[in-house]
């Protein structure tokens, strides 16, 4: 009986799960196309066109469905790469702003994974590091093939300074997804874990690995500056950091303290590479 029991729980839970994913979509045919041309843009490798391309369709799809809750997981997502990558282009683009969206839109449908998957970025870089791991955790509990949501826990994890665990949850991000479109950004943040562990040659590894995925932002010159500096090879890490002040001409000791969180030995590898402080 408790197995039957357990059977018709699962079952009650996969059926729930099935009708808010397909409830994520618009019903407007003008909002869904837009919806998907959003997408279509966003999953290319992050650029401040792309992204902004991006923002635009989520903005108008939301503007003829207010209800649109998968437009506006999109624009907030859109938002928070912006804000990231130093392509913010107005004050609605805060992390608080965002947060406030996608509470939004889980409140329209509870049983969207990908919703989770935003709201733990945006909550991790607000370094709000164990609500980032619980939202992680949901949108995985909602989807168990989310490979979106264990990389989303390993971004978290060696925010937290777990960094073993991390590599663990991006590897099996990359068990359920090997071509992942985010498979770069997945790479660099192995690479940052390897940092925080020490292991120089394999961080760079990992770094080279991202560029070679297409994922050309200035976070992996950067942290291959500060894997450079900290081996003491002094001219490719100054190389390395020229290619990611040029990537983002905002870059600076202060701003990446602002904006990004990583262990104090890659703020310190950047400043032996010759960051300015501001």
């Amino acid at each position: 009986m408790k197995s039957l029991a357990r059977l018709a729980n699962s079952l009650g839970y996969e059926l729930t799960k099935a009708e808010a994913q397909r409830s994520t979509h618009s019903t407007n045919p003008d909002a869904i196309d837009l919806t998907m041309r959003g997408w279509t843009v966003f999953w290319h490798p992050p650029t401040k066109e792309n992204t902004a391309s991006a923002r635009d369709y989520f903005e108008r799809a939301i503007k003829i469905d207010p209800q649109n809750a998968e437009a506006m997981v999109g624009l907030a997502y859109a938002r928070i790469r912006a804000t990231f990558y130093g392509w913010s282009t107005g004050a609605e683009d805060t992390y608080a702003a965002q947060l406030d969206l996608l509470t939004k839109a889980t409140a329209i449908n509870p049983g969207y994974a990908f919703a989770y998957y935003v709201k733990s970025l945006a909550l991790f870089n607000t370094r709000q590091f164990p609500g980032a791991i619980e939202a992680a955790q949901t949108a995985v509990a909602l989807d168990p093939n989310a490979a979106y949501g264990y990389f989303a826990m390993g971004v978290a994890e060696r925010a937290a300074e777990r960094c073993e665990q991390s590599i663990v949850h991006i590897k099996q991000a990359f068990a359920l997804s090997p071509r992942d479109p985010l498979s770069g950004l997945w790479h660099t943040t192995l690479g940052v874990a390897e940092i925080c562990l020490g292991r120089l040659d394999a961080a760079i590894v990992e770094l080279e690995r991202a560029i070679d995925a297409g994922y050309r932002p200035y976070l992996p010159y950067a942290f291959l500056a500060a894997a450079e500096a900290a081996k003491a090879n002094d001219a490719e890490a100054k190389t390395r950091l020229a290619e990611a002040r040029r990537l983002n001409p905002q870059l600076t000791i202060k701003w990446f303290l602002e904006n990004y969180s990583v262990p104090p030995m890659i703020v310190e590898s950047l400043r032996k590479a010759g960051l300015p402080e501001e």
